[in-house]
């Protein structure tokens, strides 16, 4: 039996969503190195070549492009009076997630709380994190960046923002991640992610 994600949301069984996609120009045109630059994460010297948008943050790590990511992330919250709505931002793995991390804490400026790496890497604190994340009486954190720990098999029933970070290889993948904004909750206000 088949019950799609369509189906349920006409039914009124889950929560409509709405698309909004960002690309940018790096994603789009690539990136060449400068000579003799190095990898920001490993030190490396960058070989001198193009490297696209399924290399980024798994093959090289560009700091301007993960502030961009941040800041888009950022901004589409503060526009949409959206900057205390619970938020999960998925990258490639755990060390894009730290990065990631990092930079949405500075760039809110609204303290460590905010933002906070739940990946299964973390052990014990990671899951205490998911808990506090899924707890709607729970303010903090309000963004939880992860990679794979969340896709499935979490209920956060206040979750309005699903965002990407992360190429994607599989349609079943992207139905489990965006299945994480789906709950409707008439309790908390949330009838759409």
């Amino acid at each position: 039996y088949k019950y799609s994600l369509r189906q349920g949301i006409n039914d009124g069984f889950l929560a409509p969503y709405f698309v909004e996609e960002v690309n940018l120009d790096i994603d789009r045109t690539g990136y060449f190195p400068k000579e003799g630059e190095r990898d920001i994460r490993t030190n490396k010297l960058l070989e001198q070549k193009l490297y696209i948008r399924k290399d980024f943050d798994q093959n090289i790590y560009i700091e301007s492009r993960q502030k961009a990511v941040a800041l888009d992330l950022l901004g589409y919250m503060e526009k949409n009076d959206q900057l205390d709505d619970k938020t999960i931002l998925f990258c490639q793995n755990s060390t894009h997630a730290a990065d990631m991390t990092k930079l949405i804490r500075n760039e809110a400026g609204r303290g460590h709380e905010y933002c906070k790496r739940i990946v299964s890497d973390d052990g014990q604190l990671g899951k205490i994190e998911l808990e506090h994340f899924c707890d709607p009486k729970k303010p903090n954190p309000v963004i939880a960046v992860t990679a794979r720990l969340m896709s499935t098999g979490i209920d956060v029933k206040t979750c309005k923002i699903v965002a990407l970070d992360k190429n994607l290889k599989s349609m079943t993948e992207f139905k489990q991640i965006i299945g994480r904004g789906t709950r409707l909750s008439e309790k908390f206000g949330k009838f759409w992610f």
